[in-house]
């Protein structure tokens, strides 16, 4: 798989607030120094346009990060539809590109063991 491959690029859609601190503006704020994230930007008030690597964040961990720190998505039908395929998709994704949890992954300092096969078998034709 391309390095491209593992970026994607999506709309999150907020609910419409008057509120500057729960806009578009202040969402990309919050995302733009996480980890995985290449590009937060405001698409317009109600809506942020993010570009993140799919080896790092998902879809629906953005969200969660989102709503967590008290901004409402957009929950009209075409939304939550959108988004649940969007999750769908990334999950497969993600599971075609085997990415491991980090607790799976194995350390810096452990080696894998490399097999190696028995050279013993190869006589047993001979005997």
């Amino acid at each position: 798989m391309e390095d491209v491959d593992q970026y994607r690029c999506r709309h999150i859609y907020l609910k419409q607030s008057d509120d500057p601190k729960f806009q578009a503006h202040a969402a990309s704020d919050a995302l733009a120094h996480l980890e995985g994230i290449l590009l937060a930007a405001p698409h317009s008030e109600h809506s942020v346009h993010i570009i993140y690597s799919l080896d790092t964040l998902s879809f629906e961990l953005v969200i969660e990060l989102l709503v967590e720190l008290n901004f409402e998505m957009d929950d009209s039908f075409l939304m939550s539809l959108r988004n649940t395929i969007y999750c769908y998709l990334e999950d497969t994704a993600r599971d075609n590109m085997q990415i491991e949890a980090p607790e799976d992954r194995p350390n810096d300092h452990e080696s894998a063991e490399i097999p190696h096969p028995d050279n013993n078998h190869y006589w047993e034709d001979y005997h």
